[in-house]
């Protein structure tokens, strides 16, 4: 994805205060940038390209998915509207743990929520569960690894502009948010044939 020379990148020393959360990422920090700048740089090589076009992914999906029936989107909308608050909070925290603790309460809900179908208070179809697990666990697992920052904890330097765990949890992420659109589709096919029990 490298179209243009972009500016001189900064190594991690010299980058501003509130972009310094991830210490074994060493290098191909962009400059503080006007609007032109930031979108000059979705075409030239640095250690944010990656979570760019990532964070893009997910609008793409979103928008893909937006094509089916009115209650898939209805499903959808929701689900983005609920995860828009822990997004806008995950942005303005200033370390890894408050930007995990940002989608905590989310994933209590949702926990909340398996727990009810698990235990027969809520319905769906059986085949769903094993989908919304897998969704979860995606999720949890790619927090985790944006956290613990691996692999480049390892190797500090060597996956400054790819591999890196923030990229890792954004792809983690977006496997996730298929994992929910296949589970809600499997529920929606259920509810097509279920019957309500009769009193």
């Amino acid at each position: 994805m490298v179209f243009c020379k972009g500016p001189r990148l900064l190594d991690f020393a010299k980058t501003p205060s509130h972009l310094q959360f991830n210490k074994y990422v060493l290098t191909g920090y962009r400059p503080v940038s006007t609007a032109q700048e930031c979108l000059k740089s979705l075409f030239y090589m640095h250690n944010e390209l990656g979570n760019i076009y990532t964070h893009g992914a997910l609008p793409i999906i979103h928008i893909t998915l937006l094509c089916y029936p009115t209650v898939q989107r209805v499903a959808l909308l929701a689900y983005i509207l609920v995860s828009a608050y822990g997004i806008y909070c995950a942005t303005t925290a200033r370390t890894n743990v408050l930007r995990l603790r940002a989608f905590i309460w989310q994933a209590l809900f949702r926990f909340s929520l398996f727990l009810f179908r698990v235990y027969g208070s809520g319905v769906g179809s059986p085949h769903s569960l094993r989908l919304f697990f897998i969704m979860d666990s995606l999720a949890v697992l790619g927090g985790l690894v944006n956290i613990i920052q691996i692999p480049e904890r390892f190797s500090p330097g060597l996956f400054d502009n790819w591999g890196n765990s923030h990229q890792i949890m954004h792809v983690m992420v977006i496997c996730s948010i298929i994992y929910l659109h296949w589970g809600t589709l499997e529920d929606l096919a259920w509810i097509k044939t279920y019957q309500c029990p009769s009193d």
